[in-house]
């Protein structure tokens, strides 16, 4: 009867440990190095985005038509220096919902804001500012915009061929987008205009 060397056996197994060891370790190496490619990937996607030389389509005509109080008032004060659209629904106290475009038209030179909800005059209050220089008239004009519009409608009826997007955290906003174009800000939502403002222009 032929007797094995524990030796030799034992030598075997230190080898088949060695080999196992090295099996995990480069699983785990393997798996490490996925999670940094994964991440580097999300914080691709979620970081801030310059995009250049996008060709809008044409805007034929505004989408919203100002009610007679928006147009009382322009012919008053003329088109805000600065103004602010919120779009979002409320329900009803008989059941159901209602779109609400919520409009703010700052005056910084008349010291005047001016609220409108969906074309409704609502309020109009003092403006407390210091000293500002002489503003250029905007570009952008609130019937340029209306709710539920997408990207390229957004960026055709500014006419921006150039633009930051920045993806908005799941945690913060699910599927929003925050849009920085010249002298605009707009967030949209499931690719739905939502919120934009018009930021005031210094006269150089």
């Amino acid at each position: 009867m032929t007797k094995k060397s524990p030796g030799k056996t034992g030598k075997n197994k230190v080898w088949i440990f060695l080999l196992l060891g090295c099996g995990g370790l480069l699983c785990l190496l393997v798996a490490v190095a996925g999670l940094f490619l994964y991440a580097g990937w999300q914080g691709f996607q979620e970081a801030p985005k310059l995009i250049e030389n996008v060709q809008p389509g044409a805007q034929f005509q505004d989408p919203y038509n100002l009610s007679e109080e928006q147009m009382t008032n322009l012919v008053n004060r003329g088109y805000p220096e600065a103004f602010t659209l919120l779009f979002y629904e409320e329900e009803l106290v008989g059941g159901g919902v209602q779109d609400v475009r919520l409009e703010t038209w700052d005056y910084y030179s008349q010291g005047v804001e001016i609220t409108f909800i969906n074309g409704d005059l609502k309020a109009t209050d003092p403006l407390e500012l210091d000293e500002i220089g002489p503003l250029a008239p905007l570009p952008y004009f609130p019937e340029q915009f209306d709710a539920y519009m997408s990207l390229d409608e957004v960026l055709a009826a500014a006419g921006l061929s150039t633009y930051v997007e920045i993806p908005m955290e799941k945690a913060f906003l699910e599927g929003g987008d925050l849009y920085y174009g010249d002298s605009l800000t707009f967030g949209l939502v499931d690719g739905e205009l939502r919120y934009l403002e018009a930021l005031a222009l210094i006269e150089e």
